[in-house]
């Protein structure tokens, strides 16, 4: 053992592993000086640059290290990563969360070649730079949310004029409205007329309520609830249905493009409720 000598350092046992898995393959015999292990009970505080391991390995195995170490790194020099800026590696290194361990020890691996110095206040810059994208694309993923949600509303206002012009006797309608109401009015209708008594007062406070009941969805999922949210846009893609099958081709239309509108605000709202959550998971 007393010809063993410094061959590499880490900062970690975790880091070292590439190496130490390599020299077990080759059968090079190998010694572990964990400094981390080691303090000078006298000492007032640690200095962490000062911790590490440190791989040793006999002299007379040295060169042979070094032609495994440079043919491992010949098979990953053409690593996407490789591409990167300093910028770019320093901030995988900064921000590991959204890469993988292989891609994180390689930009490790890549900022000692490349003597990038990665020091608390780059760290700190870099973190503040996602923080503030984060936000802003939340407030943008928001912006998108509210936007759609405000379709439902729409749907339960113009649904509702439409039930009042029929009680008033006007042929005028909003293509954007709810369809079920005209059955839902056709039914009390012919079950007036079977039961020989009026029954439409009851049929106009049946459509209202189920027009109203757009104004509660479009409060919740205002809200982010995406249950309610969902159980919306199902809602409304069968109330298409109405239209499909009385011919009616101008409201389809309109209704499968508030469908679109409200489906871009839905996917939005997953994206939004996911990166929450991850963020909530990583505090």
């Amino acid at each position: 053992m007393k010809d063993f000598i410094t061959y590499q350092t880490f900062s970690s046992l975790q880091e070292a592993s590439n190496l130490i898995d390599l020299l077990n393959a080759n059968q090079i015999l190998f010694e572990i000086d964990d400094t981390t292990m080691r303090f000078d009970i006298s000492a007032k505080e640690i200095n962490p640059l000062e911790t590490g391991v440190v791989i040793k390995i006999n002299a007379t195995d040295v060169e042979k290290a070094n032609g495994l170490c440079n043919a491992t790194t010949d098979l990953v020099s053409d690593h996407y990563l490789y591409s990167f800026s300093d910028n770019d590696i320093m901030e995988i290194i900064a921000n590991p969360e959204e890469w993988t361990n292989e891609e994180i020890e390689l930009a490790k691996k890549i900022s000692k070649q490349r003597n990038l110095q990665l020091t608390a206040e780059i760290v700190k810059s870099f973190r503040k730079e996602k923080i503030t994208a984060q936000v802003n694309e939340k407030d943008k993923q928001e912006k998108i949310i509210s936007g759609a949600s405000s379709w439902f509303l729409w749907i339960a206002i113009l649904s509702m004029i439409n039930i009042t012009l029929i009680a008033f006797g006007q042929n005028i309608s909003f293509l954007l409205g709810l369809g079920v109401n005209y059955a839902i009015l056709g039914a009390f209708n012919g079950a007036g007329i079977a039961l020989e008594t009026n029954l439409m007062l009851y049929g106009y406070i049946a459509t209202y309520l189920f027009s109203a009941l757009y104004i509660w969805i479009w409060s919740k999922s205002k809200k982010k609830s995406q249950k309610v949210y969902l159980a919306g846009l199902i809602i409304y893609g069968i109330d298409t249905l109405v239209f499909v099958l009385s011919k009616e081709w101008f409201s389809v239309a309109f209704h499968l493009f508030a469908l679109w509108m409200l489906y871009a605000g839905y996917s939005t709202l997953l994206k939004y409720r996911k990166q929450t959550n991850k963020i909530v998971t990583n505090e």
